[in-house]
């Protein structure tokens, strides 16, 4: 049969009120250069309903009608590139997971018990030289930073460092999510992750030194192979499920699944970045984030979600690396939502057996009959017959040469990101000098108070 090409445009998830302001790139950790201007929607719209929903003193759920992929029915034949990052975060929707009609379960392990991987102390801003911009977003940027003083860039000295102008994110009324990003970050550890090393402010941002990852999105290697076979999407498709397995043990949902957030580092291995919508969630939570595309069904319908909606996006995303684009899209948000919900999929002649088995697995609209939701969680997913032959033990300690391997001259080098101008003195005050114990009047500022763990 005849294979649609790659849509042309790709929505992106952040939350709903940044829609009206233009966006070269992601604010997680280093992103990468794509030639796209900002898509602007067209006023907000709502999901769907599920049948018998009264939307009744529910608060509205607004967010960017832009989504990742438009043009009609059959996508053309340009390669995506990347268009707003569409705003499905809404505070008002956040409700507490006790009061789900099922047992909370606990974790396996408790986050507060591990151990806090921040430097404190140790480093000031002033310690570190700006070298470049790798992307920029509507309330910061981030740059690559190398520490002062050291000469050949390696690992150990040089970082992404991502930097948040506070006023903005009260603004956006984000400050629960910053927040819970950095505790987040500051307690995993785990190879398919990227690290948080440590974090600091001054009078106007935040900033996250994050570890540099130079191999660029998965997004962009993607698109330039078209898609994927299915032993490439295997090994991706793995590393990803044991990044969540460890994610999941903790409770932690990460909910913005796609090849925009996946890095490869030097040696070809994915690292998970961006947990801006990452939730502690013991049972179910109501917010309404992510990426169109990769919403799952209880969450257009309002239904309450957990862990299922990453097994969900583990579905849509070994669909898009295996055919090229994922399995529904539309020139709106909207129609994505309605296919979704009808849950027809068009599946290419030429795709295997067990490939379609476990991407409908992923894809199950009942979650309690999802695959990664059943009885035996994550294991399940290890034991599909379509990963027989994965060691996976091998696999979480790097030992399998990567299908792809990035082309890297340095641990420093830039050739997968954006190449932008470096930010004004002003917009970065404690990069350039430290300063000073604020006055006293100014500590109170409610800005600063919101922030009192960077």
């Amino acid at each position: 049969m005849d294979r649609p090409a790659a849509p042309a445009f790709r929505s992106t998830s952040l939350p709903n009120s940044l829609r009206t302001r233009p966006c070269t790139a992601p604010l997680n950790t280093a992103v990468g250069s794509r030639n796209s201007g900002f898509a602007v929607g067209q006023g907000p719209i709502t999901p769907p309903l599920s049948p018998g929903h009264s939307d009744e003193g529910d608060p509205s759920i607004v967010i960017d009608s832009e989504p990742r992929y438009s043009g009609g029915g059959t996508p053309p034949s340009e390669c995506p590139t990347r268009g707003t990052r569409a705003a499905v975060a809404e505070e008002a929707m956040d409700i507490d997971s006790e009061q789900s009609e099922s047992s909370p379960k606990p974790p396996l392990r408790r986050l507060e018990d591990e151990e806090n991987h921040l430097t404190s102390g140790t480093l000031k801003l002033t310690d570190f030289e700006v070298k470049g911009t790798l992307g920029t977003g509507t309330f910061g940027r981030v740059l690559l930073v190398q520490l002062r003083g050291t000469s050949a860039p390696s690992s150990q000295n040089c970082f992404a460092l991502k930097v948040l102008r506070k006023s903005e994110i009260v603004r956006l009324r984000q400050v629960e999510h910053v927040n819970a990003e950095r505790y987040i970050l500051s307690r995993v550890r785990h190879p398919f992750i990227v690290d948080l090393y440590a974090t600091f402010q001054d009078s106007l941002n935040i900033y996250m030194l994050l570890s540099y990852v130079p191999g660029g999105e998965l997004f962009t290697h993607l698109r330039r192979a078209r898609r994927f076979t299915p032993d490439v999407t295997r090994f991706y498709l793995a590393t990803i499920i044991l990044a969540l397995k460890y994610l999941h043990s903790f409770n932690i949902i990460y909910r913005d699944l796609k090849p925009e957030n996946l890095l490869l580092d030097s040696r070809g291995y994915l690292r998970l970045t961006d947990f801006g919508f990452a939730k502690i969630v013991d049972d179910r939570t109501w917010t309404l984030c992510g990426t169109p595309e990769y919403l799952s069904p209880e969450i257009i319908q309002s239904d309450g979600h957990g862990k299922a909606a990453d097994w969900w996006a583990c579905g849509i995303l070994c669909y898009e690396m295996v055919v090229g684009y994922p399995p529904f899209f539309d020139e709106t948000a909207y129609g994505i939502y309605e296919k979704i919900l009808k849950g027809k999929i068009l599946w290419p002649r030429e795709m295997d057996r067990l490939t379609k088995d476990i991407i409908k697995a992923f894809l199950h609209p009942d979650r309690t009959k999802r695959l990664g939701n059943l009885g035996g969680g994550a294991q399940d997913v290890l034991d599909h017959p379509w990963f027989r032959g994965v060691d996976w033990d091998a696999l979480e300690r790097r030992e399998i040469r990567a299908p792809i391997i990035p082309h890297v001259a340095s641990l420093d080098d830039t050739r997968h990101f954006s190449h932008l101008p470096l930010p004004p003195a002003s917009e970065i005050p404690g990069l350039i000098n430290e300063e000073h114990p604020p006055a006293l009047q100014q500590r109170f500022d409610p800005s600063a108070y919101q922030f009192m763990e960077f």
